[in-house]
């Protein structure tokens, strides 16, 4: 039967592929650039496929330490939910950082669609789920704010 603590476990499952998938993607990132050049036909006029390597192995490892400053918050809130601390100033902190994170992969991307189009909509997605997590992270400074006034009232 699914419960919440399954649910907990499985977020905190996939949190921990992704970590390991994006350790392995920055591991291997030249031989999967220079696969997905071969393999696309991506319009890059101008451009030697040696520039064009190097650019998109720049923004490849760029994105790195937001991807993993994101995932490294979003394991340690839900080690919080896991114990129940739920509506703490920590929570409601690594929902700011996550939301910067996006932020952050936003303005990468929203760079590079400069020379590899595509990417614009990486950067719009990438915004688009700063703005959630904002939000979501809103809703969790109000609980915070009413859980204080709770616990001091009598």
């Amino acid at each position: 039967m699914w419960n919440k603590n399954r649910s907990l476990l499985l977020s905190r499952i996939a949190v921990g592929i992704f970590l390991g998938l994006l350790i392995l993607a920055a591991a291997a990132a030249p031989t999967l650039t220079k696969l997905f050049l071969d393999f696309s036909r991506a319009p890059m006029e101008g451009m030697s496929r040696q520039q064009a390597l190097l650019c998109f192995l720049i923004t490849e490892y760029a994105s790195v330490f937001p991807a993993g400053a994101l995932l490294w918050n979003l394991h340690r809130l839900l080690q919080r939910i896991g114990k129940a601390q739920v509506f703490v100033p920590a929570n409601e902190s690594a929902l700011r950082l996550i939301s910067w994170c996006c932020i952050a992969e936003a303005a990468i991307c929203l760079v590079s669609a400069a020379y590899y189009i595509p990417f614009l909509l990486v950067s719009v997605a990438a915004g688009f789920m700063a703005l959630i997590v904002r939000v979501i992270k809103n809703v969790f400074a109000e609980a915070i704010a009413l859980k204080a006034e709770n616990d001091y009232t009598i």
